[in-house]
């Protein structure tokens, strides 16, 4: 049967806006629709952190989001009124060391631009009233916005419709999780005034409750707070005067508290979807994950979602993704967001705990934060760029274990592991070119590296293999150590790359010359060292048929 696109996405909302973009970019014939007549324009999530900026300059949107947003580099930490640590994201080794405030409507109007800018549109109001799907693709059926159905065939349909998705709800994918007894309140307020430093976050934890202030630019700041356990308020629109009690006590009473933009409450909740994918159906975002906002992840998590698919589909859609490339999908993010419910739990618990000697422990662990290590391994796990897919079945060690040991001779065992998100650094002294500018979201990138004793015909030989065999699949780039070997010659299988500084080996863990494999979202998929080409070959052919 004839496919009238690739890939139909339902929800047009930031997963299914980042999906669209990224599978628009790798060539693949995109429809994008959504049963909203416009797009919500509201402030809702108004983070994106340093791992979800990384992503989105792979696909050239991230300058236009910081231009638009507001940088923090600070996260100042109080117990009450006493200062216990500043979490710092300005050590964060990435052309991103912070993060960036601004509306959910902002972001989805650049992505929505930069998609308008590629010939793709959000089809509105459409909704997805039922699919049928069998071996070879989807049949969806839409409602349009004048009342008409229409039948699509897709290769693979995408669920990114919402914690109230259409499509798991048609998939009968279980939605596990609880709802929260905690009932937060939030405003987005004028400040003229504001006190505090402007371009740092501050975030007080008290008694019972947290009282966060986020900048938005413009002497605007997002206030968040939640009501004591037991109040009389639970459910109710909160007031500028609400605000206004839990701030006097802090000495913030002088505040003036202006043309709100909303004043909204919630009550949280935690579900997980049981399976991400149910043969050629995909969920991602809220439709996969529901979470509580204490760590501002939701947003950010179902980016990561749509990097992670997208280029697995891409090489579906070209008939060569094997079954374990395409469950590797499922495995990698369910696990992320496992991990990050974990995370929220603790935070809850730091905040909100009933148990007075649980809740003075964690606060009292606050203090250990003050450690330079101990508050960068905390940045690493919030930020998302210390989550890593090492045990993934779509990584080295789990179908190459004699490459993985060959490696241990060549590589470090401490950083830059197959299944890691590749650091940053930069190549050439006079260019300083970031390494993220290199990678390509629609392929691999191999890095070939020198170590200390070049061996110019070893590396070009190697390059050369790897792009007789999988050359379809992957850019070459050679690193040297210290500078370029005048006598070296490309032969048109790479581009060649000064490393003078050794900021490239070191942040690989290269002891000697070997490859590094990066995958097309930016984590590392293999290594091996310059005499074992092989574990390229395994690599590829556990990920492709």
């Amino acid at each position: 049967m004839k496919r009238d696109v690739d890939v139909l996405i339902a929800g047009a909302g930031p997963t299914g806006l980042t999906l669209a973009l990224a599978l628009h970019q790798q060539g693949l014939r995109v429809r994008l629709i959504d049963k909203a007549t416009q797009g919500s324009g509201a402030s809702k999530a108004i983070t994106l952190q340093p791992r979800t900026l990384e992503l989105y300059q792979l696909l050239g949107v991230a300058d236009r989001l910081v231009r638009a947003g507001v940088p923090t580099a600070h996260m100042n930490m109080n117990v009450g009124l006493e200062r216990a640590t500043v979490l710092r994201y300005d050590r964060l080794q990435s052309d991103f060391p912070f993060y960036l405030h601004l509306h959910q409507g902002q972001t989805e109007q650049a992505l929505h631009q930069e998609l308008e800018a590629r010939g793709v549109s959000v089809e509105r109001p459409t909704a997805l009233e039922g699919l049928h799907q069998d071996a070879g693709g989807v049949t969806a059926r839409l409602v349009l916005g004048d009342g008409s159905h229409e039948e699509v065939r897709s290769r693979f349909l995408v669920g990114c419709d919402g914690g109230r998705s259409r499509v798991r709800s048609l998939l009968g994918l279980r939605f596990i999780g609880e709802r929260h007894d905690d009932n937060w309140i939030m405003t987005d307020v004028r400040i003229p005034n504001m006190s505090l430093p402007r371009d740092e976050r501050h975030g007080y934890i008290l008694e019972r409750i947290p009282f966060v202030v986020l900048p938005l630019g413009g002497d605007y700041y997002r206030l968040i707070s939640a009501r004591p356990p037991g109040s009389p308020l639970k459910g109710q629109e909160p007031t500028l005067d609400e605000f206004r009690a839990i701030m006097t006590p802090l000495g913030f009473g002088d505040w003036r508290l202006e043309e709100p933009l909303w004043l909204t409450n919630y009550q949280p909740s935690q579900f997980l979807v049981d399976r991400y994918r149910s043969g050629n159906v995909f969920v991602a975002g809220d439709a996969a994950h529901v979470n509580t906002p204490i760590a501002a992840q939701g947003l950010n998590t179902g980016v990561m979602d749509a990097i992670n698919l997208a280029w697995k589909l891409r090489l579906a859609v070209l008939g060569k993704a094997s079954e374990r490339l395409l469950d590797s999908y499922h495995e990698e993010r369910h696990a992320a967001a496992l991990s990050m419910f974990e995370e929220n739990n603790r935070l809850t618990q730091l905040v909100f705990g009933a148990n007075p000697i649980l809740r003075y422990l964690a606060r009292k662990r606050l203090q250990l934060l003050n450690l330079p290590q101990q508050n960068l391994d905390n940045v690493l796990k919030t930020s998302q760029i210390g989550l890593h897919y090492r045990h993934s079945q779509a990584v080295q060690p789990a179908f190459d274990g004699r490459g993985t040991r060959a490696a241990r001779n060549t590589f470090t065992g401490d950083r830059a592991l197959p299944g890691d998100r590749v650091p940053h650094f930069t190549l050439d002294a006079e260019r300083r070119f970031p390494l993220y500018s290199l990678l390509r979201p629609e392929r691999h990138t191999l890095l070939v590296l020198s170590g200390g004793r070049p061996d110019g015909a070893a590396m070009r030989a190697l390059a050369t293999r790897a792009r007789e065999r999988h050359g379809n699949w992957l850019d070459i780039h050679f690193v040297f150590e210290g500078s370029i070997p005048a006598s070296f010659e490309e032969g048109g299988t790479g581009r060649a790359w000064s490393d003078p500084h050794r900021g490239a080996h070191l942040a690989l863990g290269a002891r000697g010359a070997g490859c590094v494999l990066i995958r097309p979202d930016a984590y590392i998929a293999t290594r091996f060292p310059l005499e074992t080409p092989e574990s390229l070959d395994a690599y590829f052919s556990a990920i492709l048929q």
